[in-house]
């Protein structure tokens, strides 16, 4: 085997010499292996807490992170990849990975010596078919958030309490929204024993779980107190009614909401101490299981092709890093994905959301997931607007059964 390098190395010394011809890689190849280009849903780069993170990082590496601000990111990246076009990585929620995959765009990676520092839960979102596509970087799930200076504590209260509260209990529902939320209204259906799909050992299944035993009273208790929950058109509108005193179930980024200045509401804001976080009540009786979600990092199929794919992979695994997920999450005040990085955050209201989410399951991530969301919604939509025709639990349960064919035949 030297015998033959060095022969080679003979001939190739024989051939420059001949032609007086050395050949080096073009400027523009070396270039091109040092930027890295991620897309972000951020609105803008004033509203961006994560890549300046990274791009400070990637410029002691000596990589140049280009960032592009996309409205619909994903359904722009699914259409850019087949043409060899878009970013090599882009960040959003670990439920667009089934459509992802399906799309073919998106490409497996490895944690490396950061898979001891998520947990199974963590990185499930991201696997499709045991292998894992997105690198986690923070989580979140919802909870019951009150107000401790103008409120009362929710201890030992019902949601049927809540909802008779003054100024009562609000939800994100959105009148103009065809598909209702059946991302929020989880946490009811599932005290009554309804989760989206059934579960095993290795997680969900593609068998719909909402027409099974306890749909009649999950769809008679959405008549009867859908229309008596406040609708928030919007995000101000929910940390406004939280700030005057009521109730509210979201997430970690309302809890930084209501420290803001809510523009036309004539409540103050709250302090950090000032917010409280608890447990969803539950309404049926059984067990709340909430969705949980986690953000993350995928990386384009076109990367493996590319001068910049070492430098690429460097990226994603800092994303993954305790590093950058603590300097993260001091700018956003979320909760790490990443294990190391989550034991040292201090934020008692955090780990108060971590707390109500222990029962919690990951969001679905299938590929026929929007459909679901969408056709699910419009359902619930209708029992809680009083738009249903029939018995309410045969209109839920058919709906489903529609659903259920749909997912089949997928």
């Amino acid at each position: 085997m030297i015998l033959r390098k060095r022969s080679l190395a003979i001939t190739l010394v024989a051939a420059i010499a001949a032609t007086g011809m050395i050949v080096a890689p073009s400027n523009a190849a070396t270039s091109a292996a040092k930027i890295v280009t991620i897309w972000s849903g951020a609105a803008s780069a004033k509203d961006d807490e994560q890549t300046p993170i990274i791009a400070a990082w990637a410029k002691t590496q000596g990589i140049t992170v280009n960032v592009v601000y996309k409205k619909d990111t994903r359904a722009e990246f699914i259409k850019a990849v087949p043409e060899g076009k878009g970013p090599d990585l882009m960040v959003g929620a670990h439920d667009w990975t089934g459509t992802l995959v399906g799309s073919g765009t998106v490409a497996p990676i490895v944690t490396g010596s950061l898979a001891s520092q998520f947990s199974k839960d963590m990185l499930s979102g991201f696997t499709i078919g045991g292998k894992l596509y997105g690198m986690p970087i923070f989580t979140e799930n919802i909870a019951l958030i009150w107000n401790k200076r103008d409120g009362k504590d929710p201890k030992g209260l019902t949601v049927a309490d809540l909802i008779a509260s003054k100024p009562g209990l609000a939800m994100p529902i959105q009148k103009a929204a065809l598909n209702g939320d059946p991302y929020h209204m989880s946490a009811f259906a599932s005290s009554f024993g309804l989760n989206l799909y059934t579960r095993d050992n290795s997680g969900w299944t593609k068998k719909l779980g909402y027409g099974l035993s306890g749909s009649d009273a999950y769809a008679a208790w959405l008549v009867a107190n859908g229309p008596k929950i406040i609708g928030t058109d919007g995000w101000d509108k929910s940390a406004c009614h939280i700030q005057s005193g009521g109730y509210a179930i979201s997430g970690p980024w309302m809890y930084n909401h209501v420290q803001d200045t809510i523009s036309g509401c004539a409540s103050k804001p709250l302090t950090k101490d000032q917010v409280g976080i608890a447990v969803i009540p539950s309404v049926g009786g059984k067990t709340v299981h909430q969705f949980s979600g986690v953000y993350g990092y995928w990386q384009s199929v076109k990367v493996a092709r590319q001068a910049n794919a070492i430098n690429v992979g460097r990226v994603l695994r800092y994303v993954g890093s305790p590093e950058f997920q603590l300097a993260y999450q001091a700018k956003a005040n979320n909760i790490p994905a990443n294990k190391v990085a989550a034991s040292q955050v201090k934020d008692v209201n955090l780990a108060a959301f971590a707390a109500a989410g222990s029962t919690a399951y990951p969001m679905p991530a299938w590929v026929f997931q929007d459909t679901v969301w969408a056709k699910l919604g419009q359902a619930e939509k209708a029992l809680y607007e009083g738009t249903y025709t029939g018995d309410a639990g045969d209109f839920l349960r058919k709906a489903v059964a529609a659903l259920q064919t749909t997912i089949d035949a997928a």
